[in-house]
């Protein structure tokens, strides 16, 4: 589903959990495992990531396979994944200009959220960069009161910025994360998160996707 958001929009759909629960039960426990390498616990938190513990895989995109550790093109939940993005594409006006059929995985990742934590403002391409394109953020575990994606309305051509606590309620657009949740939004959108205050985590996997011109 389209969603516009100020003077763009984002891409919004959920699985159906009695078709996909177990599956998306399976990919939860592989990034619980994941997470808790060696190798990750040992990375400091990123720089978009402000307050309590949070963790990431970002740091191993370029070695690790994570679609095919979760087998996104053998199950019935990867293929749901496949369709949306393509129809994300298609919703958010890349076939205009690009072939939106012959889609490029740039970085793919995990992310975790402890208590306290939250994401800092930030984009993931600016206006002269090649690729990514797309973001796609989908929520394998997000408990109650976990942190929520927040988009922001910004014309400015930082990378990064503040807290969302610095920006004004009139600039934000809010989206409600939820287990089973795929948000496919512009790599240029600014956006970020409120704080995370559950005990249990929140884990998301972030898919970065670059489309080839016509």
């Amino acid at each position: 589903m389209y969603t516009p958001i100020f003077d763009s929009g984002v891409w919004l759909a959920d699985v159906n959990e009695a078709e996909h629960g177990d599956e998306l039960r399976l990919w939860s426990n592989i990034l619980e495992q994941l997470l808790q390498h060696p190798s990750v616990l040992a990375k400091a938190n990123v720089p978009d990531a402000a307050g309590g513990r949070a963790l990431s895989s970002v740091h191993l995109a370029d070695q690790l396979d994570l679609l095919n550790i979760l087998k996104v093109r053998e199950t019935r939940l990867g293929h749901w994944l496949m369709y949306q993005l393509h129809d994300a594409a298609k919703a958010l006006g890349f076939d205009k200009t690009r072939d939106i059929r012959k889609f490029k995985f740039h970085r793919v990742w995990a992310n975790e959220m402890s208590y306290g934590s939250e994401a800092v403002a930030h984009r993931h391409a600016a206006d002269d960069w090649v690729i990514p394109h797309m973001v796609a953020i989908f929520y394998v575990d997000v408990p109650d009161n976990g942190a929520d994606l927040v988009f922001l309305d910004d014309d400015s051509d930082e990378m990064r910025l503040g807290s969302l606590s610095t920006f004004a309620q009139s600039r934000q657009y809010r989206l409600k994360s939820e287990p089973g949740r795929l948000i496919c939004h512009d790599a240029k959108q600014l956006h970020a998160t409120t704080v995370h205050e559950s005990r249990l985590p929140r884990r998301c996997i972030i898919i970065e996707v670059g489309f080839p011109p016509k």
